[in-house]
């Protein structure tokens, strides 16, 4: 056997074993990156799954809100004729606190809007201080404007506006703040009332 036939078949093995060395390190390479792969879309995957589970969550509790909402007017009736005053009082001081605390738990911000708007109202008219209003016309008022507001956001619909007796209350807004404002000045304090916008 010659010394090139010898070498030519080392190098040919050498070759083939480097090829396959190469071959090899490739496939592991390969199935690193798919493990990789693997791991990042399961991680994915996961997120996603939690973000699924906290918006289902958010969309449940957003569900009770309104119900709690709709339901604290049925739980605290309000007359409008033949009602104790006291009776009156204790009723929409009752669904301001439900209001007041489940709007915090609405999605929709022009419905949350809506809903802080009413409550902060009624919190107004038990103080008297929704000028040419009593606090049974506001707070019956005030059921009007939540039940229509909440079929409407029940049914996927846009917002309607307000109904007109409502919507001469909400043009009040700004001179009852004012009014409000200046009460809590004379009585020595220096707090300002949040904007609406903060809700």
């Amino acid at each position: 056997m010659e010394w090139g036939t010898v070498a030519s078949v080392i190098a040919g093995g050498l070759i083939g074993l480097s090829g396959d060395t190469i071959g090899r390190i490739g496939a592991r390479r390969q199935a690193r990156r798919a493990r990789q792969e693997a791991l990042e879309d399961a991680e994915t995957a996961r997120q996603h799954a939690i973000e699924d589970e906290g918006r289902k969550a958010r969309q449940d509790r957003q569900r009770h809100a309104v119900e709690k909402i709709l339901g604290a007017y049925l739980e605290h009736p309000i007359l409008l004729v033949g009602q104790k005053h006291e009776d009156t009082v204790r009723s929409a001081t009752d669904i301001y606190r439900v209001l007041a605390f489940e709007q915090s738990f609405l999605l929709d911000d022009d419905l949350r809007h809506r809903i802080v708007e009413i409550s902060d109202l009624l919190d107004l008219a038990v103080a008297d201080a929704v000028p040419g209003y009593s606090l049974p016309e506001v707070a019956f008022l005030s059921r009007s404007e939540t039940r229509m507001l909440m079929g409407a956001w029940s049914r996927g619909s846009e917002l309607p506006d307000s109904i007109k007796s409502w919507h001469d209350i909400r043009q009040l807004r700004p001179q009852i703040a004012a009014q409000w404002q200046q009460t809590l000045r004379d009585r020595g304090l220096s707090i300002s009332l949040p904007p609406l916008s903060i809700y």
